[in-house]
C-alpha cells in the first residue's frame, strides 16, 4: 500500500511543522509492514531525507517525478496538509489542517478569500478530514455546523524532538540575539508597543543583558513590528523574526515562551517547548480549551505591570521558573496517559486506499 504525503501547503504553515508532521506519520506507520510512504516536495531540507530514507519504508520523490508515478500505480492514497498532486485525483485524499486560512487577518481580502475557498476544496474532495487534538477540534466546532464536515479525530503521536548539547545552544544565543539570555514571544502587531513599555519596566528595574525575541506570523506582521520599534530605547535587546524561520534550537535555548492570541496551529510549538523543559505564559485571550489550561501560566498581558512583573519573577526566581516548567511536564504527561475513545483514527494505519 502506497502512501503519498505531500510536504508543501498552500497555507500559511512553517515548513519545520509540516516536515516534524511527516515525521511523526513514519515513526507511527513504521510498524505497518505494508506500508511505504512517498515523501513528495522540491524543497525537503537533506537533513531530513537523511533521516527519512534510513527507513527502508520510505522514498522521498520531488514533484514531477512523484506526479508520473501517481498516475501509474494503483492500491495508493494521498495524505496532504493543504496541497495538490497532478494526477491523483482518482485517488482517496486525507486532510490534515495544521492550521486555519484567515487567522491572520493582515493579509489583503482577495487573498483571504482565495485561501478560505482552497481550504473548504480541500475539505470537500477529502476522503478524510482529521483534527490532530481537541484544540483543533474546539476551533473548527465553532467554525463549521455540526454534521456540515465530517471532521474525524485522530491519533497521531509526537515524535521526540532532537536533544541538543549547551554548546549548540550558546552558538544559537550568539547567532540570535548576540550571546544574550532571551524570552521568545509568539506575538501579534496589535501587542507590540504594550509589550515593549512592559519590557522597558523590567530592564529599568534589572539593568540585564536579557533580549526579546518577537515571532510574528508573515514577514508583513515582521514589516510593522520593525516600524514600531524605531525609537524604542531598549532596541539592541529586541529582535523580531518570522516564524517560517524558527527552529527548535530557538525554542529549547530560550528562557521562557509567551505566547498572545494563540490558536490551534501553535500547538506543536508548545508541546516542544514543554519537551525542552521550557516554562510557558498565555495571555488569557488564547482560546486554550479546558483539557490544555494547565500547560502554562496563564493571566491578562493587558494589565498594567502584569507582564514586567513577571519577566522578573521568572528572570529572578529560578526556583519558580523550573516550577513552571514542571507544570507543563505534568500536564503533557497526564495528557499523553489519557487513552482515546476507540473511534479515533490512528494515522496512518487505519487510512485506506
Amino acid at each position: 500500500m502506497r502512501l503519498f504525503i505531500l510536504a508543501d501547503s498552500c497555507f500559511d504553515i512553517p515548513s519545520l511543522i509540516i516536515h516534524r508532521k511527516i515525521l511523526d506519520i513514519v515513526l507511527a506507520g513504521q510498524s505497518s509492514a505494508q506500508l511505504h510512504f512517498y515523501i513528495v516536495g522540491d524543497h525537503v531540507p537533506a537533513e531530513l531525507e537523511e533521516t527519512l530514507l534510513s527507513n527502508e519504508q520510505v522514498s522521498v520523490l520531488k514533484t514531477r517525478p512523484a506526479e508520473r508515478l501517481v498516475s501509474e500505480v494503483t492500491n495508493a492514497m494521498v495524505l496532504h496538509f493543504g496541497m495538490r498532486l497532478k494526477g491523483s485525483a482518482s485517488l482517496p485524499q486525507y486532510f490534515i489542517p495544521l492550521t486555519y486560512p484567515n487567522i491572520d487577518h493582515t493579509h489583503s481580502i482577495w487573498h483571504r478569500w482565495k485561501m478560505q475557498y482552497l481550504f473548504n476544496q480541500f475539505i470537500k474532495k477529502a476522503a478524510g478530514v482529521f483534527m490532530k487534538n481537541e484544540w483543533a477540534g474546539q476551533f473548527f466546532d465553532q467554525h463549521y455546523k455540526k454534521g456540515a464536515v465530517d471532521f474525524q479525530n485522530a491519533i497521531l503521536p509526537l515524535a521526540v524532538p532532537p536533544s541538543f548539547e549547551w554548546i549548540n545552544l550558546s552558538e544559537t544565543k550568539s547567532v540570535l540575539t548576540q550571546g544574550s539570555n532571551y524570552f521568545l514571544f509568539f506575538s501579534h502587531p496589535d501587542d507590540f508597543v504594550a509589550t515593549l513599555k512592559e519590557f522597558s519596566q523590567f530592564k529599568k528595574w534589572q539593568q540585564t543583558t536579557m533580549a526579546m525575541v518577537f515571532i510574528f506570523d508573515s514577514t508583513k506582521q515582521c514589516d510593522i513590528a520593525s516600524e514600531l520599534l524605531k525609537g524604542y530605547k531598549y532596541k539592541e535587546s529586541i529582535y523580531i523574526q518570522c516564524i517560517d524561520e524558527v527552529k527548535l534550537e530557538w525554542i529549547a535555548a530560550t528562557y521562557a515562551i509567551l505566547c498572545s492570541r494563540m490558536n490551534f496551529n501553535k500547538t506543536s510549538w508548545i508541546q516542544w517547548a514543554i519537551h525542552y523543559d521550557i516554562p510557558l505564559m498565555f495571555d488569557q485571550n488564547c482560546q486554550l480549551p479546558e483539557s490544555w489550561i494547565n500547560a502554562g501560566e496563564i493571566f491578562s498581558f493587558s494589565d498594567a505591570m502584569a507582564l514586567s512583573n513577571h519577566f522578573k519573577l521568572y528572570y529572578k526566581d529560578e526556583v519558580y521558573r523550573q516550577a513552571r516548567a514542571n507544570m507543563g511536564k505534568e500536564w503533557l504527561h497526564n495528557l499523553e496517559l489519557i487513552a482515546p475513545p476507540s473511534d479515533y483514527v490512528h494515522i496512518p494505519n487505519d487510512l485506506k486506499p
